[in-house]
């Protein structure tokens, strides 16, 4: 009985499992753990994954597949504490990676504990490369929760060229790479990988292909081209109709004390009447002297502010730091710096 629930356990893993060892860029030791994995022998699955992940070079669709062979094979030998590391190395490389549902629980709780670790853990596996604000460094982050990252490699090479130069760096969460001169004058490519103990590698930006561009800084050429035009039309125009609004307020502000000086005057003093029957007409002009000179302020206020806001969103934005990178290292604060030559 026992044997039967494990034939049905490797066929339901088997039905769920790519086609892997047919790519010819895969290692032998891969394609035999692939072989092995298909007849349903998961301690030569085992060994065999763990020969080729030893092996290194793997990319990261092989990498997070190895891990997946050896947590699977793993669990079904019954050491899901193996089973569960493997897993949270798969799920790092791949966060999309998805066991199928049907699989016994001895195989999907593992995994399932991995999702769990990830799910707390707060942040990914990653690295990446930003730009410096001084134009002259190349800052490279990496997050690795997991501890899983050994060592961070660098591929350098000026655009178009064939031949890269290679640096190895200590996996630091922050590395800053001072550019030579030679690289700030061109366009440059890089390709930067973050690498497993064996050199297989789990996270990247680039690839040898298709690697990242920086392009040559524009330092040198900003003074002589044309600066970026501004436009202070909008907020002329709109300075100059909040002036005209609050001398409009001004003037009806004039008027309202002409009509309070008449109202309190010997024309509407007359005995046999009150003052507001005699200068009825003069009462209403103040109330809307007064309505008028208030709302021509309001308004020339709001305009006058608005234009001060429209030069300032009118600004143009600083120009875009251009990306840097470089070879050597020594250590920078809490970070390393490098910088080399080729």
């Amino acid at each position: 009985m026992k044997k039967r629930s494990l034939s049905l356990l490797a066929l339901a893993l088997l039905l769920s499992a790519p086609a892997f060892a047919d790519d010819g860029s895969t290692n032998t030791a891969l394609a035999a753990a692939e072989r092995a994995y298909q007849d349903v022998d998961f301690p030569v699955t085992r060994e065999q994954a763990e020969h080729a992940l030893e092996s290194g070079g793997a990319t990261p669709e092989q990498t997070a597949r190895l891990h997946v062979l050896l947590g699977i094979s793993a669990a079904a030998l019954g050491d899901a504490a193996d089973a569960k590391t493997h897993f949270i190395a798969a799920l790092a490389v791949d966060p999309t990676l998805r066991l199928d549902k049907t699989l016994s629980p001895k195989v999907r709780d593992p995994y399932l504990e991995a999702q769990g670790y990830w799910s707390a853990a707060g942040e990914r596996l990653g690295v990446r490369a930003t730009p410096a604000s001084d134009g002259a460094h190349l800052v490279i982050r990496l997050q690795d929760p997991a501890s899983l990252v050994s060592k961070l490699e660098l591929r350098v090479n000026a655009a178009g060229s064939r031949t890269r130069s290679l640096l190895h760096l200590e996996p630091a969460s922050v590395t800053r790479f001072a550019v030579p001169a030679a690289l700030r004058e061109h366009d440059y490519e890089y390709v930067l990988r973050a690498l497993d103990r064996y050199g297989n590698v789990l996270s990247e930006r680039g690839t040898d292909p298709d690697p990242e561009v920086v392009r040559r800084s524009t330092g040198d050429s900003r003074a002589s081209e044309a600066p970026r035009g501004r436009s202070y039309l909008l907020p002329a125009a709109l300075a100059v109709t909040g002036v005209a609004a609050l001398a409009t307020g001004v003037v009806f502000n004039v008027k309202r004390e002409r009509a309070a000086h008449e109202w309190n005057g010997p024309n509407c003093e007359n005995p046999g009447l009150t003052r507001q029957q005699q200068c009825q007409a003069v009462d209403s002009r103040i109330e809307s002297d007064e309505r008028l000179a208030v709302g021509f302020y309001a308004a020339g206020g709001a305009l006058l502010a608005g234009s001060v806001i429209s030069l300032l969103a009118g600004r143009p934005a600083p120009a875009p730091t251009e990306r840097a990178s470089a070879l050597g290292c020594q250590v920078v604060g809490t970070g390393v710096s490098c910088l080399g030559h080729f």
